[in-house]
This record gives structure tokens, sequence and C-alpha cells, in this order.
């Protein structure tokens, strides 16, 4: 492993996301390759077998769950590192696996990311513009867009729902840096990274045709640009059907909910 994260860097990425290198993760003898989740048969066999283990009454809504716990743990640690530290996780289909959670650590029955040979880059002088269009392409484009799309095939739910799974976990990671850096240098990469992923960046770093959280936010009124983002959903992750609560983000009106 390439090792270009200090020892606060990594310790924080594992607090903040649940981010460890593969050495240091509890082992277990139930995962899956994040490749093998691109097969459709080997897909639905996982999302069969998570269901019973979240509890979750279908397939559409096991994917929806898996599409937001995936963004977790991989979008948030590389997106965060890239713009608190400067840094790119190269975090590949390839070099990825999730692990189901060891029952001695854990009450959480949703799996944990493992990973091997990561390797980190830093953009050169004046050419972070042209790194970060390549952290969030390796990212979004070659990664985790097309675990969406295996998702959306083998749940038969929408692309749009997953995306905003996605974006839901991309706000707080920006809010939350506004508030908390106090370097005026980092808190403007946090304004225009921020700004740059979910409006302005070109449709082909995601593979997609368009950029998939430019018409979230286009809906959303994000104040002064020291201000944190309120946001509803616009669409629905089906929480609610596999648990007694709703997402705190849910589009459904207090009035309607049962």
């Amino acid at each position: 492993m390439v090792e270009l994260l200090t020892k606060p860097e990594w310790e924080e990425l594992g607090d903040r996301f649940n981010f460890t290198p593969e050495g240091m993760v509890q082992p277990t003898t139930s995962f899956i390759f994040s490749t093998d989740l691109l097969d459709r048969e080997k897909c639905e066999s996982y999302l069969d077998r998570f269901a019973s283990e979240i509890g979750s009454p279908s397939r559409r809504v096991t994917a929806s769950m898996l599409a937001k716990r995936y963004a977790f743990l991989t979008v948030t640690p590389v997106l965060y590192a890239m713009t608190a530290y400067n840094k790119g996780l190269q975090l590949t289909l390839e070099n990825c696996r999730l692990a189901a959670p060891h029952e001695d650590v854990s009450n959480s029955k949703f799996p944990n990311l493992s990973f091997e040979e990561l390797s980190v880059t830093e953009p050169a002088a004046g050419k972070r513009i042209e790194w970060r269009n390549q952290v969030v392409s390796q990212l979004f484009e070659s990664h985790l867009s097309q675990v969406f799309r295996s998702l959306s095939i083998a749940g038969r739910v929408p692309m749009a729902i997953l995306w905003e799974n996605a974006l839901v976990r991309i706000i707080p990671i920006y809010e939350e840096g506004l508030e908390e850096e106090q370097d005026p240098s980092v808190m403007l990469r946090f304004q225009d990274d921020f700004q740059f992923i979910s409006q302005t960046a070109p449709a082909s770093l995601f593979g997609e045709r368009r950029n998939p959280f430019e018409k979230f936010m286009r809906a959303v009124n994000a104040g002064a640009a020291d201000k944190t983002v309120a946001y509803t959903r616009q669409t629905c992750c089906f929480y609610y059907e596999m648990s007694p609560e709703y997402c705190r983000a849910c589009p459904k009106p207090l009035d309607c909910r049962p």
C-alpha cells in the first residue's frame, strides 16, 4: 500500500466513515467483491441474502438500502479526503469488497468496506482542477455508476433514487466541513468542490447523460455560500418499508405518513 495518508488522516477517516485498511478489518467469511455486484445473478443472490439480514421486504428496498450504504462507504471518504486533505483515494472496483460486520464488534447488520492496495494521489502544482476531474471520474464513472446500474436492474429501482441516495451522503460532508474548518483556503475548497460535484461537473465524469445531482440541487435554496444546505429528498428511498420510522430527508409530508 502506498502510504500517503498521515496517521491522523487515517484515524479521522476511520472514525467518520469506517474507512479502514484490509489488515485492520475484523475477519469474516461473508463477503462479496464489488466487481461481483456487476454480475446480475451474483447481485440478485447477494441482495436476497442481505434482505434476510436487514429485514427488507423486497429487492427494491434492499437495492436502495445497499446503494445508500455503498455510497457512504466509498463516496464519503474519497470526497472528504479530496477536499479536506487535497488527496485522492484510488478506491477502485477491483480493490473493494463488501464484508459482513463482525458479530462481536458491531450492532449493525449493514456491510463494511474492505479494500487492499489503496494508492493515494495529490495534485501537481497548478493542476488541481485536472486532478479533481480524475478523482471524481474514477469514483463515479469507473466505480459507483456501474454498481448503481447493476443494483437498479437487479432491484428494479430507478437510478434517480440511487443517485439521490448518494447525494444525501455527500451533503453532510460539506455542511460539516464548512462548520468545522478554520482554514479559509480549505473552506473555499469545501464550497467550490461541493458546487462542482453537485451542479457543474460534466456528465462524462459520472458516466451519465447529465450530472445526476444537478436536477436535485436546482430545487434547493442553499442561501449564502457559508450557510449549510437545507435538503429534502425529491425521491423516496423506501426506508420506511423496513423500519418503523422515516429517514430524516423523507419527501413524504408528515400528514401523509401513517
